[in-house]
């Protein structure tokens, strides 16, 4: 009878240290967890309005808090306005002149072709008037005067006519698209820094708890609501060391849990420890070995987000899997 248990607990021993195929077929304890996010603000500011509860789900994207804005809008406006201006004198130089600006000009033009054509007229009569000794010198100095400010003026009519119908030139557009995207750049900045007054939800998920009520002032970085994500839970099992071989990242896994008897959760390793979970770690005999452990942790698919934090939870990992399916 003693040989009989002696054998039994040989094969215990043995099947529990994975030293035989069985140990294939090994199920590892752990206890459901969720990433957790704990979410805070970038700005420091006012809350106005916490819109979630503990234990509440929400969806990527979900608004979860909001702080004062009433200082920053005043500002992004003015930002904006800056950009329309920006805009708008970008949109005249490149549309060119108005046509009603050239007809003006040319009828400018017209003008002071006249007024030189009088007032050369006018200095070619004082001028024989002069050589008769009609005239004094000043009257003819006064009447050169005269005209060469009508041709002064002529030339710069025509100038006007010519750049009008030519457009901006080319350095003036490019300074002017220059001034443009620099404002737009500036209210770009305006509005991402306005958009970080709401925080949202970075992931679908539950509020697992709140750490801030309206009317506080918060500091960036000071937390508002801790975030879990129901659709990736995950599980730290403890593997003896003797059935690590083929195991690592991607590894797939099956999960099973109390409450859905008979349904398996797949999954897949994410990270295996890189330290046993065990001490002394100077000396170990033929006996300890076999308890020398390391924490895998294998991330559980849960789409319908049936599994809960802290509910004990049984995994089956193994190379072979892909093999199974």
């Amino acid at each position: 009878m003693k040989r009989v248990l002696v054998v039994i607990a040989l094969a215990s021993l043995h099947s529990a240290t994975g030293c035989s195929r069985g140990h294939r077929e090994r199920e590892y304890q752990g206890i459901v967890e969720l990433h957790e996010r704990v979410l805070s603000f970038e700005v420091p500011g006012r809350v106005t309005a916490l819109k979630v509860r503990r234990g509440e789900r929400v969806e990527a994207g979900q608004v979860l808090a909001v702080l004062d804005d009433s200082l920053e809008l005043p500002q992004r406006q003015a930002k904006a306005a800056e950009a329309r201006a920006a805009d708008a004198q970008l949109d005249l130089l490149k549309a060119g002149s108005r046509a009603e600006d050239i007809r003006a000009a040319e009828a400018q033009l017209r003008g002071a072709k006249a007024a030189e054509e009088t007032a050369r007229d006018n200095f070619e009569r004082t001028r024989k008037l002069y050589a008769d000794g009609t005239v004094p010198p000043a009257r003819l100095d006064e009447v050169r005067g005269q005209y060469e400010r009508a041709q002064a003026d002529r030339q710069s009519a025509e100038e006007r006519v010519l750049a009008l119908r030519a457009g901006a030139r080319s350095q003036e557009v490019r300074a002017a698209i220059a001034r443009s995207s620099q404002a737009q750049a500036v209210l770009d900045a305006a509005d991402a820094r306005l958009a970080r007054f709401v925080l949202r939800a970075e992931a679908t998920g539950a509020i697992l708890d709140t750490h801030a009520e309206p009317g506080e002032v918060l500091q960036p970085g000071t937390p508002v609501v801790t975030l879990g994500e129901t659709r990736r839970p995950y599980i730290d099992v403890f593997v003896p060391q003797t059935d690590l071989a083929g195991m690592g990242p991607g590894t797939p896994a099956e999960v099973r849990v109390d409450a859905y008897p008979g349904q398996v959760f797949r999954g897949a390793v994410e990270v295996v420890g890189r330290t046993l979970e065990f001490t002394p770690r100077y000396l170990f005999s033929d006996k300890e070995r076999p308890n020398l452990v390391v924490r895998v942790r294998v991330d559980v698919e849960d789409s319908q987000e049936r599994l809960h934090a802290g509910v004990p939870a049984f995994a089956w990992i193994a190379p072979q899997l892909e093999a199974r399916k």
